[in-house]
């Protein structure tokens, strides 16, 4: 895609779904669509959302209450 027609999407995304007030000036909301998407995935941004860059570990299974365990009959 050309420059033009990147501008001219955001232009569009701005207008068709921008707020009410964002309609009285949808360039500036389409600004802000374009600097986002131009700045694409940069190599140094964490894999996920930690700080630490440390790899997402599995979840933990969930504790259970003493006496709340299921019975088996």
């Amino acid at each position: 895609m050309e420059d033009k027609e990147i501008r001219l999407e955001c232009l569009r995304l701005a207008v068709e779904f921008g707020s009410q007030r964002d309609l009285e000036n949808p360039k500036q909301l389409a600004d802000i669509y374009y600097e986002w998407v131009m700045k694409g995935s940069l190599e140094t941004s964490p894999s996920g959302n930690r700080k630490d860059d440390r790899p997402i570990e599995s979840v933990n299974q969930r504790s259970v209450r003493k006496g709340s365990t299921s019975k088996v009959a």
